[in-house]
């Protein structure tokens, strides 16, 4: 005879953690009030606290832990829902992160639009709302694209976090502390969204490229890529453009070491494209032996705080942690995407609803 069970829903709630490099967070528990976990007490795995944000400061002055995001997350009627904010350099305020400023900027493009063309269709169909959404501009496709790739970014960024988190209370619950080192499963995980990181972080760059193109006068359809984008820029004839001075600002573009009155990729961008060409064209992470495992690594032994680490190795070299690396060009990707937004002179706030945006239809 069959039995059935009822698939439970989870009970409404809600989480808010700062997360670290190395598998180590904060939990929000109210206002200012912060657990910390994991932290090895009496050999065993624990959170502790409260502490206050102040307090919390001290104990993450370690130069091995660098906070990453703030993740919010939580269930409404049983549906999961999550956020993720990543610390975006020299800003005081993180409520908005970069993909949210690029998908404010396609969505504000995008709504008088439709609106318009709504007002002058009087029972719009399914296949006329979805013409009129995706029928978008260059401007509004390549926003909408840059705030999709970033916001992909996030997402591989934020499991990473999840999994070092998980490996490192793992390792304290089995006693291995000591350098033992370890590997299961999951590490296939770790592979596939190192992976996508740098597939999401480069396609972000190509948009961007594509965007500036358009904005300069060429044709984005071409121009498709940030190294086309370069490599069609003369010195004699260079175009005045915002996003294109931000990238000669930064140093992501200079003049070119070899040829006269041509350009070339420098500084982070190049830096990181040659790391993604490695890890997406020459080979994927997780194809070096050293790679395989990784182990724990005391950063304050006497207060029970430890952190997780596992190697990339790049030129022979296996001395770098995989997550520590992906979060330096993940916090120059971030920054630079948020400056590119503000300098983009697109309107990038949030929508805003009035009375005068509420329908109401009567009963």
């Amino acid at each position: 005879m069959a039995h059935n069970y009822e698939l439970k829903r989870q009970a409404d709630n809600e989480g808010f953690y700062l997360n670290f490099t190395g598998g180590f967070r904060a939990a929000n528990i109210y206002g200012d009030s912060w657990q910390i976990e994991p932290v090895l007490i009496g050999n065993k795995p624990c959170a502790t606290g409260p502490l206050t944000m102040s307090q919390l400061k001290e104990v993450v002055a370690q130069k091995d832990l660098r906070a990453v995001a703030f993740h919010r997350f939580g269930w409404v009627n049983g549906e999961y829902y999550t956020s993720w904010a990543p610390i975006v350099l020299g800003k005081g305020n993180h409520s908005e992160g970069p993909a949210d400023l690029w998908n404010n900027i396609a969505g504000n493009i995008s709504r008088p639009r439709v609106k318009e063309l709504f007002s002058k269709i009087e029972r719009p169909t399914g296949a006329d709302v979805a013409k009129a959404l995706d029928d978008r501009n260059p401007v509004e496709a390549l926003a909408q694209h840059i705030g999709l790739s970033l916001r992909s970014m996030d997402i591989s960024v934020e499991q990473i976090a999840d999994h070092y988190h998980e490996q490192l209370v793992n390792h304290m619950a089995a006693g291995r502390v000591n350098g033992e080192r370890s590997a299961n499963t999951l590490s296939q995980t770790l592979f596939a969204h190192v992976h996508s990181f740098f597939l999401h972080l480069g396609a972000a760059r190509d948009y961007l490229g594509a965007l500036i193109a358009y904005r300069i006068g060429l044709d984005p359809e071409r121009i498709d890529s940030m190294a086309r984008l370069v490599s069609e820029l003369r010195q004699a004839k260079l175009a005045a453009d915002a996003l294109l001075e931000l990238l000669f600002r930064g140093g992501n573009i200079t003049t070119h070491p070899e040829k006269t009155n041509r350009f070339a990729v420098s500084g982070w961008m190049q830096d990181v494209t040659s790391l993604r060409n490695q890890l997406v064209h020459k080979r994927p992470y997780g194809s070096k032996s050293s790679e395989h495992s990784g182990w724990v690594v005391p950063v304050n032994k006497e207060a029970g705080l430890y952190r997780y680490f596992r190697p990339l190795e790049i030129e022979g070299d296996s001395n770098r942690d995989v997550f520590d690396v992906l979060h330096y060009h993940y916090a120059k990707c971030t920054d630079l995407f948020h400056m590119a937004a503000k300098a983009s002179g697109n309107n990038a706030e949030m929508m805003r609803i009035t009375d005068a945006d509420i329908i109401s239809r009567g009963l």
